[in-house]
């Protein structure tokens, strides 16, 4: 074998060789990935009861922070973003900032009855609108007053009210804030 060839032979035997090394490490298999969690939420309520108790008590507390915002004329509003989302928060901060214009504050305080379950929804999306529930607001024990102690409240307004109520998971605890309330006129609430 003539000394160019040799060398040649040699060549293509280190490139065979070092395919097969590279062919090897190649074919080997990679280290095994990790396998994605999945982050799995516990549902918030266990039964309708528990979600009908959470949306009372969410209520409660809305309708005690609005009762005492107004009847402090609309001062600081902004209490009310504790217990209600960010939108329904807005809308009812536009209505104290004209109760304080117009000078106005309540007298006495608002309750509710008669709650009653629409639906539940525990994989709604963020948790907004995970449940939905009517209920009657008595306002019977309540006056809108003006700065000189007139009564601003119409004759013909109702002592009770139907509501339906949407109420969306808190983002800083396992508890409901008051979302929506829209007024219930199919009946069969109050």
């Amino acid at each position: 074998m003539s000394p160019r060839r040799h060398h040649i032979l040699n060549l293509v035997l280190i490139g065979a060789a070092l395919a097969g090394v590279t062919g090897c490490a190649a074919s080997a298999e990679p280290p095994p990935q990790p396998t994605p969690t999945r982050t799995v939420i516990s549902p918030l309520f266990a039964s309708n009861e528990e979600a009908l108790a959470a949306a009372t008590a969410a209520y409660a507390a809305y309708l005690e922070t609005s009762d005492l915002i107004l009847s402090e004329g609309g001062a600081e509003p902004e209490r009310i973003r504790l217990v209600a989302s960010r939108t329904f928060a807005d809308i009812e901060i536009s209505g104290y900032d004209k109760v304080r214009a117009q000078g106005l504050h309540t007298i006495g305080t608002s309750g509710f009855d008669s709650v009653t379950m629409q639906q539940v929804d525990e994989k709604a999306r963020d948790g907004v609108g995970i449940v939905v529930a009517y209920l009657c607001l008595d306002v019977s024990q309540t006056d809108v007053l003006y700065a000189n102690g007139a009564s601003a409240v119409s004759a013909a307004r109702p002592d009770r009210i139907p509501f339906e109520v949407t109420f969306d998971r808190s983002s800083s605890a396992n508890s409901l804030i008051v979302a929506k309330q829209t007024v219930w006129s199919r009946g069969g609430v109050c």
